[in-house]
This record gives C-alpha cells, sequence and structure tokens, in this order.
C-alpha cells in the first residue's frame, strides 16, 4: 500500500512543479527543495502547536512558531505559482527567521536561556544550500554570527520573563535540539543522495560520451563507405574497360570525393567553431539575389526527382551584411536535406522576408514525411538522425543540421523547426540586420556552382530506371535493386545487366511496391534510405505470401557486428558490407538462386508434395500447400484454370506466374496439366474407371485431347493401364 501511495504523491508533485520545457535536473531539484519546505514548516507548525498547549504561557516562543511558520510557507507556495524561485526571496526569507531568532533570543532572556533557540542558525546554514551560492551562505553565516555576538554582548542587560522557569529552558531546549538535528540529519541525507545522483549522472553521461563516440566513428564510416563502394567499383570498370568508363567513371569518381570531401570539411567546420576558431567574413550584398542563385542550382535535382522547388523574395530589397560562405553553407543544407525527405510529387518553398528593421528571416518548408515529435528536441544535435517507421535511422551524415545551427549562432541568429510528422517540416532561420559592412558583389556564379554542387544529393532519376527496365530479351531471373544512390545504382546496373533483368526501386516503399508487382528472383537492398529504409522493406517482403521466397541480400555502410544480426534475424539472405567486391556479390547472388534451385526440385514435385518444419519456408509451404488445395479440391471443375487460382489466391497473373515459377521453376498451368495426369493415372491404375471417366473426373472435356496429352506425358496410351 505504501509504494503506491508515494508513486500516486510523486506523481502529484511533479505535476504541480512542472512546466512545459522544464529539464529533468531542474525538476527534481524543484521537488527536492519543496519537500524540504513542506516538512520544515509542518514541524514547526507542530512544535509551535505544542508549545501552545503545554508552555501556554509562553507567547513570545508561539508568536516566534507562527511567524516562522508563515515565512516558510512562502517556500510552498511560491514554487507552485512561478516557474522560477528567486534566490533573493529565499535569502530575505533565511535574513527574516535570522533577525526574528535574534528578537526572540532578547525577549526570552539572552542565550542560556533561550531553550536552545540559538542553534537554530545552524538550521539556517544548512538551508542556504538550497540556493547554490556560496555568498548568500557566506552571508547568512556572518548574520548568525553578528545576532550570537550581540546576543552575548547585549546579556547582561536582558531580564529573564518570569514563565522561562529552569524546568521549561531545558525542556525547550532538548526539544529544539532534536527537531534541528533531525533537520541537519535530512539535509546531510539529501546532501549525500544528490551525490551520490551526481555520481551516477556522471556514469550515464562517461557511458553516453563512450556510446557517442561508438556512434560517431560507426556514423562517420558509413558516410565513407558509400563514396568509397562507388568510387572502389568504378576504378575497376574504368580499369576492365577504358574506352567505355573513362569519361563517365572520371566524373563519377570526382563527385563522389566531393562528397568526402564535404563531410571532412563538415567536421573540420564545427571543430573550427568549438574552438572559436571560424572568423565571419561579412560583406554587404543583395541577399535575395545571393539565395535565388543558391536555390536555383538545386533546381534540376529536384526536377529530376519530380519536386517543385520555389523561391520567393522578400519584397522589399534585403542589401545586408552577411557572410557569403556561412550562408551558402546554411540555405545548402537546408535546401537538401529538404530533397532528402520529400518524396514524389513534392514541394518545397524557400520564403525570405524581412521583420521590421532588425530581423531577416528565411523559411524552408516542405511536405514530406515530417519529423517526429520526440525527436525534435534533438535535431540540431550532432550524429543524430530521426527514425523512420521501422525504427532504423533514416539515413545522413547527421552533420548537416548540426552545423547549420552552428553557423546561425555564429551569425548572432537563431535557428527554429516545426514539423508535423508525416505531413511536413519548417525550418525558420532569423538574422540579426546590419548595414556596417563594405558594399561587395557575391561570389562568382561558377565558384558558387562548385562550392553548392557538394550539398547536392541525388536519387535514382527517371533516366537510370528506364535504361534499368528495358533489360529484356530472352527471359531471365530478375534481379531488383533498391538503393537510393544514383551512382550506386548505376555501379550495381552494369554488374548484373549482363546476366539479370534489372529492375530499380528508389526507395524501401518503393522497392515494396515493386517486389510485389514484378516479384523478382532476388533483391539487392542499401539498408538507410528515405520514406521507408531496408529493413522494413525486408519484414514486409519476408512477411507477405507473394514476396516471401525471394532472396534478399542487404548492401549497407552499416558493417557492425550488431547491424549484421538485426539484418539477419530480420529474414536477410545475406548481408554485405560497403565498400564490396563485385565478384564476391555476384558469387554471392549467384549461390542464392541456385539455392532457390533446389527449392524447385522440392515443390515441383505432383505426386507428392513433401513440406519440412523449416521455419524459413513456411511461406513458401503454406503457398504450395495452398495453391494443390484448390487444384485438387476442384480437380474436375473444367473451369479450374490460372483465372480461377488467381481468384482464389487474391493475386494479379503476373504475381502468380513469377511466385509459381520461382518455386516450382514451371507455370502455374503446366503443373495444373501434370497435376490432373498424373490423378488421372492413379485412377486408370485401379482398374475401376475407364478413360472417358478418368478424363472427366481429372477436368478434361475431350477424351482425345486427354490421350494425347497422357501419352505425351508419360510415353503410354491410358488405355494401356486398364488392360
Amino acid at each position: 500500500m505504501a509504494a503506491p501511495f508515494l508513486s500516486k504523491t510523486d506523481r502529484r508533485i511533479t505535476r504541480m512543479l512542472s512546466y512545459p520545457g522544464i529539464d529533468k535536473d531542474t525538476l527534481a531539484q524543484k521537488k527536492i527543495n519543496w519537500i524540504a519546505s513542506v516538512s520544515v514548516t509542518t514541524m514547526i507548525l507542530v512544535l509551535t502547536l505544542t508549545y501552545h498547549f503545554i508552555f501556554p504561557q509562553l507567547r513570545i516562543l508561539i508568536f516566534y512558531g507562527l511567524f516562522l511558520t508563515i515565512v516558510f510557507t512562502q517556500g510552498i507556495v511560491y514554487p507552485i505559482l512561478f516557474r522560477r524561485v528567486s534566490r533573493w526571496l529565499l535569502f530575505v526569507d533565511q535574513t527574516l527567521v535570522a533577525l526574528a531568532t535574534f528578537i526572540a533570543i532578547l525577549m526570552l532572556g539572552g542565550i542560556p536561556w533561550s531553550g536552545g533557540l540559538v542553534i537554530v542558525g545552524f538550521a539556517l546554514i544548512f538551508f542556504s544550500l538550497n540556493m547554490k551560492r556560496k555568498g548568500h551562505s557566506i552571508a547568512i553565516y556572518v548574520i548568525y554570527v553578528i545576532t550570537v555576538i550581540l546576543a552575548g554582548i547585549l546579556d547582561p542587560y536582558l531580564s529573564v520573563p518570569p514563565e522561562m522557569t529552569p524546568a521549561v529552558n531545558i525542556s525547550l531546549f532538548v526539544a529544539n535540539i532534536l527537531w534541528i538535528s533531525g533537520f541537519a540529519m535530512v539535509f546531510v541525507l539529501s546532501f549525500i543522495s544528490q551525490r551520490v545522483r551526481l555520481e551516477q549522472m556522471e556514469t550515464v553521461r562517461v557511458r553516453e560520451l563512450d556510446n557517442a563516440k561508438a556512434q560517431l566513428y560507426t556514423n562517420i564510416t558509413h558516410e565513407f563507405r558509400t563514396p568509397l563502394t562507388v568510387i572502389t567499383g568504378m576504378n575497376d570498370l574504368m580499369r576492365n574497360d577504358p574506352a567505355r568508363w573513362l569519361a563517365e567513371g572520371s566524373e563519377v569518381i570526382n563527385r563522389n570525393a566531393g562528397m568526402l570531401l564535404n563531410l571532412v570539411n563538415q567536421m573540420l567546420d564545427l571543430a573550427k567553431l568549438d574552438a572559436g576558431a571560424l572568423p565571419v567574413r561579412l560583406i554587404r550584398s543583395d541577399l535575395n539575389l545571393y539565395i535565388s542563385y543558391i536555390v536555383e542550382l538545386f533546381r534540376s535535382v529536384a526536377t529530376s526527382a519530380g519536386i517543385s522547388l520555389n523561391f520567393y523574395p522578400s519584397r522589399r530589397p534585403a542589401v545586408i551584411d552577411n557572410d557569403p560562405e556561412k550562408m551558402m553553407q546554411i540555405i545548402s543544407n537546408l535546401v537538401s536535406n529538404a530533397l532528402k525527405f520529400t518524396a514524389s510529387p513534392g514541394r518545397i518553398d524557400v520564403h525570405t522576408s524581412l521583420t521590421g528593421e532588425e530581423e531577416f528571416e528565411i523559411r524552408v518548408t516542405d511536405n514530406g514525411t515530417g519529423i517526429p515529435e520526440d525527436f525534435l528536441p534533438s535535431v540540431f544535435d550532432r550524429f543524430t538522425r530521426a527514425k523512420t517507421e521501422a525504427g532504423q535511422m533514416a539515413g545522413g551524415s547527421g552533420l548537416g543540421l548540426a552545423l547549420t545551427r552552428e553557423l546561425v549562432t555564429l551569425l548572432g541568429g537563431t535557428i527554429t523547426v516545426e514539423s508535423q510528422f508525416g505531413s511536413g517540416t519548417e525550418f525558420i532561420v532569423r538574422l540579426p540586420v546590419t548595414q556596417n559592412a563594405p558594399l561587395e558583389e557575391g561570389p562568382d556564379l561558377h565558384e558558387l556552382k562548385n562550392r553548392v554542387s557538394r550539398f547536392i544529393w541525388k536519387s535514382p532519376g527517371k533516366e537510370v530506371r528506364a535504361e534499368l527496365t528495358r533489360q529484356g530479351g530472352k527471359e531471365r531471373s530478375m534481379l531488383m535493386i533498391v538503393e537510393d544512390n544514383d551512382d550506386v545504382v548505376r555501379y550495381l546496373m552494369n554488374i548484373f545487366k549482363d546476366d539479370y533483368d534489372v529492375i530499380v526501386a528508389g526507395n524501401g516503399k518503393e522497392g515494396i511496391d515493386k517486389a510485389m508487382e514484378y516479384v523478382p528472383d532476388v533483391i539487392l537492398s542499401d539498408i538507410m534510405m528515405p520514406l521507408t529504409d531496408g529493413i522494413r522493406m525486408l519484414e514486409v517482403v519476408k512477411n507477405d505470401l507473394r514476396t516471401s521466397h525471394i532472396p534478399v541480400v542487404l548492401l549497407t555502410a552499416r558493417a557492425d557486428v550488431a547491424s549484421r544480426i538485426e539484418g539477419l534475424e530480420r529474414g536477410a539472405d545475406a548481408y554485405i558490407a560497403k565498400p564490396f567486391n563485385s565478384d564476391e556479390l555476384k558469387a554471392q547472388v549467384r549461390s542464392l538462386v541456385s539455392q532457390r534451385r533446389k527449392l524447385q526440385e522440392r515443390y515441383a514435385a505432383i505426386e507428392h508434395l513433401e513440406l519440412t518444419d523449416d521455419t524459413d519456408f513456411r511461406y513458401e509451404d503454406q503457398f504450395m500447400k495452398h495453391v494443390r488445395e484448390i487444384m485438387l479440391s476442384n480437380l474436375s471443375n473444367e473451369a479450374l484454370d490460372v483465372r480461377f487460382i488467381c481468384n482464389a489466391l487474391n493475386m494479379s497473373r503476373t504475381q502468380l506466374y513469377r511466385k509459381f515459377r520461382s518455386l516450382t521453376n514451371m507455370t502455374a498451368t503446366r503443373y495444373l496439366r501434370s497435376l490432373r495426369l498424373h490423378r488421372a493415372r492413379v485412377l486408370l491404375s485401379g482398374r475401376q474407371v475407364t478413360v472417358a471417366e478418368a478424363a472427366y473426373r481429372t477436368g478434361f472435356r475431350n477424351v482425345s485431347h486427354f490421350s494425347r496429352t497422357f501419352t505425351r506425358e508419360f510415353g503410354l496410351n491410358p488405355s494401356e493401364l486398364i488392360r
């Protein structure tokens, strides 16, 4: 009973003292102070009432207790009504208590006859710990010492009231010693608990720091691995076929090297900002014109991704002081971030405005995926990224927004974010307006283009998808690439296009849709992608009856053991870290396709379907069992055909064809015909039916057609079985 009551009381106190935006440490300290005030006030009030009934003649002591109760009650009421408790109010309260104690000692006849009130000063010193200021504690101590010295000096001139007998004095002395020592013990225990809590917090902080370092290294290696995959892959292609790949490969390598350089520069800029070594170089120029140039450089990328990118400048000219390099980084980071998390058809708007004469406001708004509410407070923290619907970290290094905030702060401005998960996000930058720097033109447009190009995030465009989906000719195994990096897609396409029909999806969501539509023979997927990540896609594919048989290879820059284990536990057939060896990857894919051939041999059995207890194939077993049940229960129905089976399974003809052929290496039509013929052979072997009856019972309406088909299947005429 006690534990639930205490827990319920703690929740009530928390609700009373908390307010929006209060941090845990502040709330915890506020609760400790409030509980201490309630305890002290209650104790003083109880003692005062006790004195009133035991020593009613000591009106001085009763009035003194009531005064202290009123003073300490402020410590109970004030924190409930106001967010912050003024330290000066606490100091005034304690000074009043010291002065009231001094007056009570004088009226009781001096220190020897004060009933131990002189020790109240110790309680005041302990209570001053709540103010967390050495100066306040020293001041209270000085006031206490002065009152004690004055009481000692004035002692010869004081008279003891007749009601203060030795017996009363010693009783009060014992009572005051007990409650003040108890009060001191409470504060000592509170101090010890706070010290333990600080040690625990330090332990947690060190652990979090270690985790942050580990996460930092993981994220850095992740961001390095994807460009390195492209660089090493293109290098191999250029070496094997220089005439074909020299020009394009050089461009791809240069672009990805620029991405690596940008990441390094971001890390160096953050280090310089931490050290206060990143200078601000202000010029006075038309900031609207400069921002329009930067936005325009992202337009082609936005258009190819099916996103409308618009810039709306302020109505008034904005010829103000700015640092072109830092403004370029701020705008580029915000726009590229919006592009990364906005799907087609999407919209990104960049607005600027002059609010009065003091602030220049920039708003970057998108209708993308939005940011989860619980992640908003840490959106600007370094190496932190929002989680996707599967709980995986979204793509990106986690540096861009952190650097953006630091740069905005360096320029004397502020940046805030408003977002509704699933509907979009708006970043708002406010910068102070000054016009003190020399008037200059902004950077050269060619130079600006080179600088901005490293911020441009590219996704597989229509051109790449069209090129990949054209792979056809004779029927081959189909491979689907799920990857959001255009260069990685092109590299993988050139590895596999000679052996497979290749289709491409730019993210996990598109990968799910295309897996359901095309039912490929094998899937190669990245993990960290916008909209839906590879892990979530893997779960959907492996748990859907139409696609559960498809082998999935995860290609990811996350090479740590935990990520490997998670991917394999979710159903991945292989987990390969970037950068990878192309020969190893092709061998892995061939091995998976070969393993599926063995699966086909088992499911292709007509006479008896052999099921296993292997949970990896539970969906395949379930599918084949269901299909055979549909066929066998309707075998005599001449309307039983592929359309009938598709309707029963709620699958399209293409889905059934791809799924069934992947499992049996034959079409559903051929399998059904073979099943009918085998059942007819069983009937005929029993010599209890005629050829015509066997044909009709197995769905054949033309006996001669049945005989010809039977002969082709088994090499003998059906009539020979009943002789």
